[in-house]
């Protein structure tokens, strides 16, 4: 089976200011993410991973050059599109205060109800092809790396929404738990015929 470390990118300059930090807009990590992140580096120095790939975006790029560089004999790092954030379109990078105001039921199902999300009235991606492109990279790393540990690195709603899928939940159910934080860890071991979660959202 593939054991599978999910990490989600350490607190950016964006998240700090109350933005939406989509597939479309890109920050620095800022203080308190390097710090987390260097913590999370720590806690995985000793774990020999057989392969590390990441969103294309530099936070998830920062966030897990970081944590290679405390490996003993660390993979190179391969960039994948497919993991990169939700693409929020006319959203992305706005504040979401404002965002809120302007369309308030638009946000509810953006929050509460991901299959009734219309994402295409703000030229964004939808919640399904989002799955879609996130769980086609699983499907091709496990068949890669049918043994292996693999480091991920991406974003809270990709992983939000991949993982719940992957436990079995419905469209309309994915957001009920919330969005993992930033610097944490879900490690998930994987194959064709089994999932088992060995940890979920966890901070160091």
């Amino acid at each position: 089976m593939t054991l599978f470390y999910f990490i989600r990118h350490g607190k950016t300059e964006i998240n700090a200011e109350g933005r939406f930090n989509g597939g479309t807009v890109d920050s620095p990590l800022v203080p308190e993410g390097i710090e987390a992140t260097r913590r999370i580096a720590q806690h995985l120095k000793d774990v020999a991973f057989d392969a590390a790939i990441s969103s294309p975006q530099m936070r998830a790029q920062t966030t897990a050059k970081m944590i290679l560089a405390d490996q003993k004999k660390a993979p190179e790092l391969t960039i994948i599109e497919g993991l990169r954030e939700m693409r929020l379109g006319d959203w992305d990078g706005k504040k979401i205060t404002e965002i809120t105001g302007k369309y308030p039921e638009d946000i509810n199902h953006y929050r509460t109800r991901p299959d009734l999300f219309d994402s295409k009235k703000f030229h964004g991606e939808s919640y399904a092809e989002l799955i879609e492109r996130s769980r086609q990279v699983i499907k091709e790393i496990t068949h890669q790396y049918p043994n292996g540990n693999v480091l991920v690195v991406s974003h809270g709603i990709l992983l939000m929404a991949l993982l719940n899928t992957l436990k079995g939940m419905t469209l309309a159910e994915i957001r009920e738990g919330g969005i993992v934080d930033n610097s944490s860890l879900t490690i998930m071991e994987f194959d064709d015929s089994k999932i088992d979660f060995h940890a979920w959202g966890e901070t160091f």
